[in-house]
C-alpha cells in the first residue's frame, strides 16, 4: 500500500519563473513509485491540472485553496462562491485591481489588466472570459495601507512591491485535505507534506511528517518537521526512495 505525498506547488517545486525545479524531476519516479502524490495548492483547477500533465501524474489534487477537490479523476468537492459573496466584493471592491477564476477560464477587470497583466501568464490563465461559478478572487494592490475586510479565507501574497489577497470561499488547503483523508481512510501518518508559505501550516499540523522549503518564513518553518527542498537526499532517505 502506498503512502502519500502532499504537495505544495509554487515556491516549492516551481521556480520564480513557475518552471518545475529540474532536480525534483529528476527524483520524481523514485517518490511515484512508492507514494500516491495529492497536489494541495491555491492555484486553479486548470492550472493544477497542467502541472500534473507535465509530471505525468493522475488527477490527485486540492485547488483554489480547498474550494475544487479531485480524488483519481472525480470531483469530490465543488465549492463556488455563493451570488451574495459575489456581489459583495465586487460591490465594495470592484474598483480595485480584481480577478476572478472560474473553472477553466479567469476573468480580470480592466484595472487589472491595465496595471498587472504580466501576472496572467504567471498563473497560467491563458483563457480569458466567464463561467458560471467563481471559485476564487484575487484583489491586486501596491498600497501597504491595505483594502479593508474581507469576507471568505484570505491569504495575502507579496511580490516585490505588489500585494495579492488571495480569497476563497471559506475554504483552506487543510480543509480540503482533510476531507479526502476521511473519505478514504488515510492516517496522517501516511502523509508527508511539503510547503512554504502561511496556507501550508494547517496540512503541516494536519501530516503525520511535514517538510518547509529552505526559502519559507521563519514562522512557517516553526510547524515543520524539517527544512529542505523535496529532492534534498535526506529527504529522499525519509521517503525511503
Amino acid at each position: 500500500m502506498k503512502g502519500y505525498v502532499i504537495l505544495d506547488l509554487d515556491g516549492t517545486i516551481l521556480d520564480d519563473n513557475k518552471n518545475i525545479y529540474p532536480e525534483f524531476l529528476e527524483v520524481l519516479p523514485r517518490i511515484k513509485r512508492k507514494y500516491q502524490i495529492i497536489i494541495a495548492s491555491g492555484r486553479a483547477k486548470f492550472s493544477v491540472e497542467k502541472y500534473l500533465k507535465e509530471m505525468d501524474l493522475p488527477e490527485f489534487y486540492v485547488s483554489f485553496e480547498g474550494a475544487y477537490i479531485v480524488w483519481d479523476g472525480e470531483i469530490i468537492l465543488r465549492k463556488p462562491f455563493p451570488d451574495d459573496y459575489e456581489k459583495y466584493l465586487e460591490r465594495n471592491y470592484g474598483n480595485f485591481a480584481m480577478v476572478k477564476f472560474y473553472e477553466d477560464k479567469v476573468k480580470p477587470n480592466d484595472k487589472f489588466c491595465k496595471e498587472f497583466p504580466h501576472y496572467l501568464k504567471r498563473w497560467g490563465a491563458e483563457i480569458l472570459g466567464e463561467g458560471s461559478d467563481v471559485f476564487k478572487y484575487v484583489i491586486a494592490t501596491r498600497s501597504e495601507d491595505g483594502i479593508g475586510d474581507l469576507p471568505g479565507t484570505v491569504f495575502i501574497f507579496k511580490r516585490m512591491g505588489d500585494i495579492f489577497y488571495d480569497i476563497a470561499p471559506d475554504t483552506t488547503k487543510a480543509e480540503g485535505l482533510k476531507i479526502l483523508m476521511e473519505r478514504f481512510n488515510i492516517s496522517p501518518n501516511e502523509c508527508v507534506a511539503f510547503g512554504d508559505y502561511y496556507n501550508d501550516i494547517g496540512i503541516f499540523k494536519l501530516c503525520g511528517f511535514s517538510v518547509a522549503v529552505p526559502r519559507a518564513p521563519e514562522d512557517v518553518k516553526s510547524f515543520a518537521d524539517m527544512v529542505a527542498h523535496p529532492w534534498d537526499p535526506k529527504v529522499l532517505e525519509i521517503l525511503g526512495v
